[in-house]
């Protein structure tokens, strides 16, 4: 059996003193201070990038269970991890992968995961960064210019959805700007309370709207110094 340990203690301290590192790196402007810079918010679009791709790409080993060897099922039956000087066996995987309709179910779920990463993700911090420079710089309007492109109350009503509940729940402001249309896809209010469907946000437009969030991320100021 294959034995994956997991060391919780060291992921957590890497990923805190990547977080000094971070805090080192952004300066005050005046007195306030840009909890991103933009190369922060550029790195963290090709993370999310890389992963999804990277997602897409293992799909064809979880689905295919003939052309690799080994293929996922076998991996996953013989793997474990430890947490906690517990082992977590991946037997309950091992099983599901090796049913075809479940194998399909669960590596769409997989995909679906990091594309719902590829949108929430990018645009959090797109708003945090516009609405720090605003502070920072009175005279730009990096909001404004934001909540002006064709895609941002599209993207926010889906962020919400797939950062709850995967339902459309609309406040007053939401149904006074709705319906909202983007790259022909449009929310109606009547979606109010529905699920999120493929129809809303599925892979070839998800990453459309991510090059989208991606070009304004590129043309974003640099705070002065």
């Amino acid at each position: 059996m294959a034995r994956l340990t997991v060391n919780v203690r060291a992921v957590v301290g890497s990923n805190e003193k990547q977080g000094c590192t971070r805090k080192e790196s952004i300066g005050y402007i005046g007195r306030e201070r840009m909890r991103l810079t933009k190369s922060d918010i550029l790195d963290s679009f090709d993370r999310e990038d890389r992963s999804y791709r990277l997602a897409i790409l293992c799909s064809d080993w979880l689905r295919d269970t003939a052309q690799f060897k080994p293929n996922a099922a076998t991996q996953a039956r013989g793997s474990a991890m430890k947490i906690r000087d517990k082992w977590i066996l991946f037997a309950d995987l091992a099983k599901m992968l090796e049913q075809q309709t479940q194998r399909e179910v669960i590596t769409a779920d997989f995909i679906l995961n990091q594309l719902h990463a590829l949108i929430r993700a990018p645009f959090e911090l797109l708003r945090d960064y516009c609405e720090d420079f605003d502070k920072a710089v009175p005279t730009l309007h990096l909001q404004n210019d934001l909540k002006n492109t064709a895609w941002y109350y599209f993207t926010k009503l889906i962020r919400n959805a797939i950062s709850h509940n995967f339902r459309f729940e609309f406040n007053k402001q939401d149904k006074w700007r709705l319906p909202v249309t983007w790259n022909g896809i449009t929310i109606t209010p009547n979606m109010d309370g529905e699920a999120i469907t493929y129809e809303a946000l599925w892979h070839n437009s998800g990453y459309a709207l991510f090059l989208e969030m991606r070009v304004f991320a590129e043309a974003l100021p640099e705070p002065p110094k």
